[in-house]
Parts: structure tokens; C-alpha cells; sequence
């Protein structure tokens, strides 16, 4: 399983502006506003599909973070790898690693970090190779329906099964 959700606390009076910079930069992943818990509590929960990531506000300054928090989200191409960096940088985000390949996690590990303009360290990353691109996406699937239509679930599972043994 992965992880359900995440939370962070900003500074006090800080919860509009960090609430409008992550949904600006997450943009590219399809992030939007999913609860705004006000006025019962200061806590906004925004995600792609469901609130994944919560942010709040509350905390005394002295029980705020001492160290900065690592938040690294999952991308599903390069191209919002991207988009997600500039986004960030036209926001006001500290560089913190620009996009490119990280070969020390793995040979495909492509990703991007920025400090928010709270000082914690944001990344987004993809592990798909660049041939997984949307295009070759679309291609891939509108082929694998073609195949399954053509030669029947038998033959597309051969070739699933031979994939995965190349793969592997």
C-alpha cells in the first residue's frame, strides 16, 4: 500500500497563500481543492482524485518544524515533470534540483526539487522511461485494444507475459 495522505502546517495567516501556491504548481498533476474544512478548522485538502495532501495552520511557532519536510509526488510524464518546475519558479520557489534524470535512484528516475517559499524541499518525479511519453501513451493503448479486438485475449496476454519476461 501507499501512503493515503500527507499533511503539512504552514505559519500562521499563511494557509491562503501556500493553499494557492501548491494548487498552482500541482496544476500539472491535476491537483485541485477538495475540502476547505474552515471554519471549524484551519485545514484545506486538496488532490488529483481524492484530498491527498492537507495543509493547516494552527501550530505555535516554537512546534513548528525545525528541519524541513521531503514531499515528493508522483508525475506520470516527463512533460509535467517539467511544467511543474516552471510553474514553481514563475511562483517564487527556490531551486532546489531542476529537471533532469537522477541515475543514482534508477536509470529512469527523472525529477525536479524546489523549496516553497516556506523552505520545504517539493519534488515531483516520474520513474516511466521517455518512450512512455502521452503520445506513445495513447499509441500503446489504442494498439493494445487493436490487438485484443484483433487476435482475441489469449494472443494479448501472450505478449503481456513476453513483455514482462523482458522486463524483468
Amino acid at each position: 500500500m501507499g501512503i493515503s495522505h500527507l499533511g503539512i502546517y504552514v505559519k500562521e495567516g499563511d494557509l491562503d497563500k501556500m493553499t494557492e501556491w501548491y494548487l498552482a504548481v500541482l496544476a500539472p498533476l491535476g491537483y485541485r481543492l477538495h475540502k476547505d474544512i474552515r471554519p471549524h478548522a484551519q485545514v484545506i485538502g486538496i488532490g488529483a482524485t481524492y484530498p491527498d495532501f492537507w495543509i493547516a495552520t494552527g501550530l505555535e511557532q516554537k512546534d513548528m518544524p525545525k528541519q524541513t519536510l521531503h514531499i515528493a509526488f508522483t508525475a506520470s510524464t516527463r512533460q509535467q515533470v517539467r511544467d511543474f518546475h516552471a510553474l514553481a519558479m514563475k511562483l517564487g520557489a527556490k531551486d532546489n534540483g531542476g529537471p533532469g534524470l537522477r541515475p543514482q535512484y534508477t536509470s529512469t528516475y527523472y525529477g525536479a526539487f524546489v523549496f516553497d517559499p516556506e523552505g520545504r524541499n517539493i519534488e515531483v518525479h516520474t520513474i516511466l522511461p521517455e518512450v512512455w511519453t502521452e503520445h506513445r501513451q495513447r499509441a500503446l493503448l489504442l494498439g493494445g485494444v487493436g490487438a485484443l479486438a484483433a487476435f482475441g485475449l489469449s494472443y494479448f496476454t501472450s505478449v503481456g507475459v513476453y513483455l514482462r519476461h523482458l522486463l524483468l
